[in-house]
């Protein structure tokens, strides 16, 4: 009574034309062509690249910058009369950036050129010309330190941390959709199944019903058979053939909608390589079969994550009510010269001219309720997060419970049909030796008949149910994948 199903398959595979699919086939097939999880791959490449454009923030920045300006200027120096032209060239380096310790640094280095014409007239009509060329090279360094607001790293690099957690929503998403795509494959495969071995049962019927028919007609024909009793075997083919006819149609449903879940075109025929086979004897420990999915799955990884940003963007908040206070040192030394070169050089001279420079600023929001509004916000989303994680644990632990009870009422449902097909097969044999015997009516035998089918059929749902909810129980724990191997 155990292989009968797989028997069965194995007369529908021989029987039918087409693409034989095995259920592993199905699951790897329908995860590369899911339309759903295609589109969540696209949002983890972007969530990945949002990650960089985060961390840029803190990439330091190169600037390279000249200028040349030419001026003429006339004016009385002590009431003398002068005229002046000068040209002035200027190139300057900087190296600046920021830190997630929030320190903001740059460093400069710059040399610039000052050649200048002076004409002064200490006699009228005679003027006096000087020029001027110096070159003067600086460099120097600054640092600004917050010492309030932002002198915690986790508060700097909340941008990262926030794009960091959605590539991490991106992956478990693309984790989900999975998941999802394998669970909808996993259910149109067994529903296929289930509809191909009813199907099955439905041929086999309208095959007996016919030699029933058959047989009865010889009978009412010899006399041995009262003619109402032909009529009912008659009435008996044709709705074995109605219950046939149905049956098709829904193994073809069946059979379009598996094709869909797998992204190919339905205009084409397939046949199931994988009976459900019995339920295992073993039975699942609740405890242990919860534990694995409140570790592993999806959707309470999901709420793990975005109550964890919740909470560090709470704490933020709180950091963001001190008011900001920045001191900045800087320091730098300059030298000037006739030549470019002793300008550059006379940096390092006794004779440069260094300087040191220390400032504060202290800023302070009054009334600061941008920032207190900004911390009622987030800590009402905690409260909110919380609540969402609590509630969905909730239902994972009822949802495995469930799949579980249903896993143990399938393999009693599988005990009982099969002892119910055993002592319908039984029931029928004895109905039809009295029909042969002259002691008995069709009536009988065809009840007796349709108690087998419909015990054929309720051994074939077991079976499938069980395979159903074993999938609904592995995509609950992270897991359906699983299932193929």
């Amino acid at each position: 009574m155990t292989t009968w199903l797989a028997l069965g398959l194995g007369m529908a595979l021989a029987q039918e034309g087409g693409r034989p699919i095995t259920y592993e086939e199905a699951l790897t097939t329908a995860v590369e062509n899911n339309p759903t999880l295609a589109t969540a791959r696209m949002a983890r490449l972007q969530a990945d690249g949002t990650v960089k454009s985060a961390q840029g923030q803190f990439d330091p920045t190169y600037t390279l910058d000249g200028s040349y300006r030419r001026s003429t200027n006339q004016g009385f120096f002590q009431g003398f009369p002068f005229s002046s032209r000068s040209q002035t060239y200027n190139i300057n380096n900087q190296l600046a950036g920021t830190l997630g310790t929030g320190t903001s640094y740059a460093l400069n280095a710059g040399i610039d050129r000052n050649l200048s014409t002076f004409v002064t007239e200490f006699v009228p009509g005679q003027g006096t010309e000087q020029e001027q060329d110096v070159f003067t090279s600086n460099m120097n360094v600054s640092v600004t330190q917050q010492l309030l607001e932002g002198v915690l790293y986790r508060y700097n690099v909340q941008n990262v941390t926030r794009a960091r957690q959605q590539l991490s929503n991106a992956e478990l998403g693309e984790a989900k959709a999975t998941q999802d795509a394998l669970y909808t494959a996993a259910e149109a495969y067994w529903s296929w199944v289930y509809a191909i071995e009813l199907q099955r049962i439905a041929e086999e019927s309208v095959s007996v019903a016919e030699e029933a028919l058959r047989v009865g007609r010889l009978q009412v024909e010899n006399g041995t058979l009262a003619p109402v009793e032909g009529t009912r075997l008659e009435a008996a083919l044709v709705q074995s053939q109605q219950a046939s006819l149905d049956a098709q149609n829904t193994a073809e449903q069946a059979s379009n909608a598996l094709l869909l879940a797998l992204g190919e075109s339905p205009d084409q025929a397939i046949v199931p390589a994988t009976p459900a086979g019995d339920v295992p004897p073993e039975e699942l420990d609740v405890a242990a079969a919860t534990e694995v999915a409140m570790v592993q799955n999806v959707d309470l990884m999901v709420s793990r994550a975005n109550v964890e940003l919740a909470r560090f963007d709470l704490g933020n908040a709180k950091h963001a009510l001190l008011p900001s206070l920045a001191a900045t040192g800087a320091a730098g030394v300059a030298a000037q010269d006739n030549s470019a070169g002793s300008a550059i050089g006379g940096l390092t001279d006794d004779d440069n001219q260094p300087f040191l420079s220390i400032a504060g600023q202290l800023t302070v929001p009054l009334g600061n309720r941008s920032a207190r509004g900004n911390l009622d916000t987030n800590a009402a989303v905690v409260s909110q997060r919380e609540r969402e994680l609590a509630d969905l644990e909730r239902s994972v632990r009822a949802q495995v419970e469930q799949q579980v009870f249903t896993l143990r009422s399938a393999r009693r449902r599988m005990e009982l049909a099969d002892a119910n097909l055993r002592l319908a097969t039984q029931t029928l044999e004895a109905e039809e030796a009295l029909a042969s015997a002259g002691r008995n009516i069709q009536r009988d035998v065809l009840q007796a008949r349709t108690e087998v089918d419909r015990a054929k059929a309720d051994a074939a749902k077991a079976r499938t149910d069980y395979r159903l909810a074993q999938a609904q129980l592995l995509r609950l724990q992270g897991q359906l994948d699983r299932a193929a191997q």
